[in-house]
């Protein structure tokens, strides 16, 4: 039985406004002319089921059975257009089985991203965003749909400029539902990629098309199976193939209500739809999702085995091997050649910087035909400016003065941005550490790459705070201000309690220099001014109250190269920073201090992958006041994720640092799409110790274990960390805990 969250994840958003009607009715069968059939199969929509129509296919070609016209609806209009720009069972198989379905439908963005939006991701990891376009506004889909988008332009990227879905090697409609009309819309002509991504936009999980006055979505709740279209083709005899649902028992929670009702309307249509086709092929898919992508090979057995079952109806409609043999050379004659080299560059629907910089980024496409792998990667990295709903490509000019158009889609409800967070940890096994977070974030604010953030946290440790960032041109070089109030708790702890509490207020104002090096990296230096003051709050600390200005310079590296703020599957990141204090406030009679306080630390993680399910990692942190003694709140501490988690959260803290980490992580299993992500189960090796003296380095041994799923709202940690000398704690996470 299908769960809850794929039924929601699929079709929940469909408003039943849409089904005024279902479409017109089908037409009667038509007699056929002797020796003249014409052979148009539908195929319907089921989200990841319509992988079984492959196996429809592979039956037909098998049994030299030739299909003439197609048309589909959603996932059967993926697999019909892919048929109809004369792709073979084989290859739709090897596309459908080389898709990486965790980027198709998953969070893998984040490795597409450039820094900032890395910081963005990390710093906020739910993957829900939010516009500010007419108030706070929703954004139109669990995902933007950007790697459909490409997949799509590949498949039919040699088809441009077609006048009519006639002019395809095989004929094809695909259908969608026009939200302004509420009607079932035909698609026949026009971009070829644009219909079959209008034909899969189901609602709530990828962004509708918007084209002149429409708003296009998946049609399945008009016409699942469109057999009436096949008909209307010119078909004579039309072979409809349902890959739909058999009822369930009905679930009364809100959300499973909401998705049966679309489901009765999808039913609905199909069975209005197979009333008019001269033969129904129905798959049995019992046992598979909506969102069993990555189960193709049973899904396209499936489909074969139901054709198998309709052997003695399908067979008449075969061919002799000459027949058939002419049948595939005047497909294969209508195919396209290989795309001509690439003349000019183009650019739509971007702001006059991003067109520069794509124009940048893809020149090295122009004079050869292009590299669609490297395409694919070059358009991927210019989404990660999160700016555009989507970038695709498509081949645009007359013969011979063939151009590369690059078209983006404005996000209709941002920006400015706004991100939500919340983030929690256990500071011992009973005391937690709570926080909400939002960060505003605005575009080109004083000019053309601006960026504006407001950050504002409640809960255990408060802050306010706002950056400005501005390119220089397009030199790489960049300024940023920022200014802000924070407060942070420190806790004591011995034996698993907290025996006393220090708490520091700052405020600041400050400002860096730097340049980014390439998308990933950046390097800036600057000075923060501003006021410090702190006491205790609970116990005795043996910490000093004090207050007073201060001052401080830095120097930051950065580097940021994993595609997941989570469970990477490639990539290294590294931070890097050292720091002068200028001006601290004045304390008397303790022997520790932060005045001409000098540090330098050094964070770095790199994941690789073993197989597909498997990952290996290393987590490695160094760090020295060198030969100052700063007070406790400025000194390295461990007991984190990783980091000594036997340890509580800065039960060890010392003016120098070192640890090492390895550790494997396994697939254990998935969240549905677009409601998270995968789930891993680990285990790590931690070594390392903080220390005020080379005589007082402990080293300290310790295993790790956990569960780390990835979620709709952020990451959630589980585990253990157990040490090899004694002690262990058990700890949790939500959201920013990496």
């Amino acid at each position: 039985m299908r769960s809850q969250s794929a039924r929601l994840s699929t079709r929940i958003l469909v408003l039943a406004v849409l089904v005024t009607g279902l479409g017109p009715g089908t037409a009667p069968a038509q007699t056929r002319p002797a020796g003249q059939q014409v052979v148009g199969v539908a195929f319907g929509g089921g989200s990841a089921r319509g992988i079984a129509h492959i196996g429809v296919i592979q039956w037909f070609e098998e049994h030299r059975i030739p299909i003439d016209l197609v048309a589909g609806t959603s996932m059967g209009g993926l697999v019909g257009g892919s048929f109809a720009t004369g792709m073979s069972a084989v290859e739709l198989r090897t596309m459908i089985e080389t898709t990486d379905w965790d980027a198709m439908f998953g969070a893998s963005s984040f490795g597409f991203k450039n820094l900032r939006r890395k910081r963005d991701a990390r710093s906020y990891p739910s993957r829900l965003e939010f516009g500010l376009k007419g108030g706070i506004v929703a954004p139109t889909a669990l995902n933007d749909g950007q790697q459909v988008d490409l997949l799509l332009a590949r498949i039919a990227a040699p088809y441009y400029g077609l006048e009519s879905f006639d002019d395809l090697p095989t004929p094809f409609r695909c259908i969608a539902v026009d939200l302004v009309a509420a009607e079932r819309v035909v698609i026949g002509s026009g971009s070829l990629a644009q219909a079959m991504r209008a034909t899969m936009s189901l609602p709530g999980v990828f962004p509708p098309i918007e084209t002149e006055n429409r708003v296009l979505v998946d049609g399945g709740a008009m016409d699942n199976v469109p057999a009436d279209v096949v008909r209307n083709m010119g078909a004579t005899v039309v072979i409809a193939v349902d890959v739909g649902l058999k009822p369930e028992d009905i679930d009364y929670s809100l959300f499973s209500l909401m998705g049966r009702t679309v489901d009765a309307m999808m039913r609905a249509s199909t069975r209005v739809a197979l009333a008019g086709a001269d033969h129904t092929i129905k798959v049995d898919v019992e046992g598979f999702g909506s969102l069993d992508w990555r189960r193709s090979g049973e899904l396209i057995q499936r489909g074969y085995d139901a054709a198998a079952r309709l052997e003695a109806e399908l067979l008449p409609l075969a061919l002799d091997p000459d027949a058939y043999r002419a049948w595939q050379e005047r497909r294969a004659g209508r195919k396209r050649p290989p795309l001509p080299p690439v003349q000019f560059l183009a650019t739509s629907g971007m702001t006059n910087l991003d067109a520069a910089i794509a124009r940048k980024v893809l020149t090295g496409h122009v004079g050869s035909p292009p590299d669609l792998a490297a395409l694919q990667r070059d358009l991927s990295a210019l989404s990660g400016l999160d700016r555009y709903q989507g970038i695709t490509w498509q081949m645009v000019g007359p013969p011979g003065k063939e151009g590369l158009l690059i078209r983006a889609r404005q996000k209709t409800y941002a920006p400015p941005f706004v991100m939500l967070g919340v983030n929690l940890d256990n500071t011992t096994s009973s005391d937690f550490r709570f926080q909400l977070a939002a960060r505003y974030l605005g575009f080109d604010m004083i000019g053309a790459g601006s960026e504006l953030r407001i950050d504002a946290g409640i809960g255990s440790d408060p802050s306010l705070g706002a950056t400005l960032y501005r390119p220089i041109g397009s030199s790489g070089l960049f300024t940023r201000g920022y200014t802000g109030v924070r407060q942070r708790t420190f806790d004591l702890i011995a034996d698993e309690v907290v025996v006393a509490q220090y708490r520091e207020r700052r405020a600041l104002v400050g400002g860096e220099f730097g340049v980014n090096l390439g998308g990933i990296a950046e390097v800036a230096g600057g000075v923060d001014i501003g006021r410090l003051s702190a006491d205790v709050r609970a116990g005795d600390p043996g910490l000093p109250s004090l207050s007073g200005a201060e001052s401080v310079a830095h120097i930051v590296y950065e580097r940021d190269g994993q595609d997941s703020p989570v469970v990477p599957s490639k990539g290294w990141r590294l931070l890097a920073q050292a720091r002068q204090f200028l001006t601290t406030p004045e304390i008397a009679d303790v022997a520790r201090t932060n005045k001409g306080l000098t540090q330098a630390e050094a964070t770095v993680s790199s994941f690789w992958s073993v197989g597909r399910r498997s990952r290996v990692f290393v987590v490695a942190a160094a760090g020295t006041s060198f030969d100052d003694k700063p007070l406790p709140t400025e000194q390295f501490s461990l007991g984190r994720p990783f980091h000594l988690d036997a340890f509580a959260i800065g039960e060890h803290r010392g003016d120098h640092v070192l640890l090492g980490t390895i550790g494997y992580m396994r697939q254990i299993g998935r969240l549905p799409d677009f409601l998270g992500g995968p789930v891993f189960l680990g285990g790590w090796l931690q070594n390392g110790s903080v220390w005020e003296s080379d005589t007082d380095a402990d080293f300290n041994s310790q295993v790790g274990a956990g569960l780390v799923l990835d979620t709709l709202i952020g990451p959630v940690l589980v585990g253990t960390g157990v040490g090899l000398d004694g002690g262990w704690r058990t700890f949790m996470g939500v959201g920013r805990i990496f």
